[in-house]
């Protein structure tokens, strides 16, 4: 893998943290919104060896600023690409990043490649089925840090059958890790969520324009997720005029941090199918 390099991307009421890698066709990856661009750590590095990858810390993540202001998270990775001369892509993106990414393959539908998407979420759509990520909500609410930390960890990556001693512990701690830095900031995306309308999400949402998305798409969920991850992946997967599914057994939220192997494989032979399309 060639040296990564890193930059900071200016944008209105946000400064934006993103590194690449590598040489070749782009792959750009969004992480969730529980956690920062660390999620990728093994992807960037695996991929840099074939491809140029690009990741960053969405607004109000990882060590990306956020501040007072109107956005939108597609409109940010618009800036992204800009700003590192990326005109082409694929998207691998988890859970709030993939609602970013398919909005951004709504709006820029030729500047996509392909959709790789873990365990994806929409804007608006919340687990609220299960015990722990009830108390996730209403940890939210009153922002309960130590709250949102241990309700997040039980309720997306142990996930709603397993109990903490059956998760891979390295996995389970990464997660932590990121999780309690997010929740922990004085300023995140979180904070700002919870007391203003800063985020401006597109009209009609993507989840009705599904069958506009004219690329290859592949869905990935951890067997471990949320119903209402499965219900969502099974929605893309029937709107989407390109997509196919893969269960990921023994995984919850963030299935590349607990089967890495297994989702790098998907991935890679994803990124196969995408150039022989393409």
């Amino acid at each position: 893998m060639t040296h990564p390099t890193s930059r900071w991307i200016d944008l209105d009421y946000a400064r934006l943290y993103a590194e690449e890698a590598g040489e070749g066709d782009a792959i750009t990856m969004l992480h969730g919104f529980l956690v920062d661009s660390g999620q990728w750590d093994n992807e960037f590095t695996a991929l840099a060896d074939t491809h140029r990858v690009l990741r960053y810390d969405a607004r109000g993540f990882g060590r990306s600023t956020i501040e007072p202001g109107s956005y939108a998270h597609h409109q940010d990775l618009a800036a992204v690409l800009d700003a590192c001369g990326v005109q082409r892509t694929t998207l691998l993106a988890c859970s709030g990043g993939a609602a970013t990414a398919l909005d951004f393959a709504l709006a820029q539908p030729e500047r996509v490649s392909a959709l790789i998407l873990v365990g994806p979420g929409y804007w608006g759509r919340f687990a609220d089925s299960t015990p722990a990520a009830r108390a996730f909500l209403q940890a939210l609410g009153t922002f309960d840090v130590s709250g949102l930390i241990d309700s997040s960890l039980r309720a997306f990556t142990d996930g709603p059958r397993r109990a903490q001693n059956e998760v891979d512990p390295a996995a389970r701690r990464h997660t932590e890790a990121m999780t309690t830095h997010l929740f922990k900031r004085e300023v995140s995306y979180w904070t700002r969520a919870a007391v203003a309308q800063d985020q401006r999400t597109p009209k009609p949402s993507a989840l009705e324009r599904l069958h506009e998305i004219d690329v290859p798409v592949v869905l990935i969920v951890g067997s471990e997720d949320q119903i209402e991850v499965h219900q969502l992946s099974k929605e893309l997967a029937e709107g989407l005029p390109h997509a196919r599914m893969f269960v990921v057994h023994g995984a919850g939220h963030h299935a590349n941090l607990e089967a890495p192997a297994q989702v790098l494989g998907i991935v890679r032979n994803a990124l196969s199918m995408a150039a022989l399309m393409d």
